[in-house]
This record gives structure tokens, C-alpha cells and sequence, in this order.
């Protein structure tokens, strides 16, 4: 009877485990303010972002994801198009970009590689 009631409660502490696990939702990574800075002449392809850090921004967003990146300088290869001239606005998602392909031959500042995950929208006051 003990090895029964024992089973019992395993399979039953199993099942809510593997239910709690089940149902995980991982936070959406907010939205940023950037500005185009221009194009990293380290490499083609490239352009260099300036994150706007807004604290009352990342303050009133306390169950969204917000991320390694809280201002400074970025560079990233997948900058749509339409948001490579120098000095658009634009609110995008980041995501830090850990294989990066980005190679530097010579003394240069190397700015943290990230990925555009998607653009929000285009931030106000943007003259495109």
C-alpha cells in the first residue's frame, strides 16, 4: 500500500511539474529608441545605433523583457533599408547577437553586435 501511495504522489508531483513547465511565457523584448548613426566603417554592412535610455521608459515597463542593452552604442547587419540613413529615428526590438560575423582588421572600436529582431514603428519627429 506504502509503494502505491508512493507512485501515486510521485506521478502527481511529476504531472504538476510537467504542467507548470508547460504553460512557460517568455516576456516580449520591448520596444527601444534608436537613432541611426551611420554605417560602421569597420565592415560593410554594418551600422552603428544609438540607444536612447529613457529610464522612465524602462521604469514603467516592469513585466516587459528589456534586456542587456540600456543605452550606448550598438552595431548591427540587419538594419532594414528604409532606417540606414544617418539620423532616423526608429523604435525597434534587439536581441544581443552572439555569433557575430563582424571582423575588424585593424585598431577600431568595436561597438556590441546585435540582431533587429522587428520595427516597431518609426519614432516621432523622423523626417522620412
Amino acid at each position: 500500500m506504502k509503494t502505491f501511495l508512493s507512485a501515486v504522489l510521485v506521478s502527481l508531483c511529476l504531472l504538476v511539474l510537467a504542467a507548470g513547465c508547460s504553460e512557460r511565457n517568455d516576456p516580449a523584448p520591448a520596444c527601444l529608441q534608436a537613432e541611426v548613426i551611420g554605417p560602421d566603417s569597420c565592415q560593410p554592412g554594418w551600422h552603428i545605433l544609438k540607444l536612447q535610455d529613457d529610464a522612465t521608459l524602462t521604469s514603467s515597463q516592469s513585466n516587459s523583457y528589456i534586456g542587456q542593452l540600456h543605452g550606448g552604442y550598438v552595431t548591427a547587419s540587419n538594419l532594414p533599408q528604409a532606417y540606414q540613413q544617418p539620423g532616423s529615428r526608429l523604435n525597434l526590438t534587439l536581441e544581443v547577437d552572439d555569433s557575430p560575423t563582424q571582423v575588424c582588421v585593424a585598431v577600431h572600436i568595436l561597438y556590441p553586435p546585435v540582431r533587429v529582431k522587428r520595427v516597431c514603428q518609426a519614432a516621432a519627429g523622423d523626417s522620412d
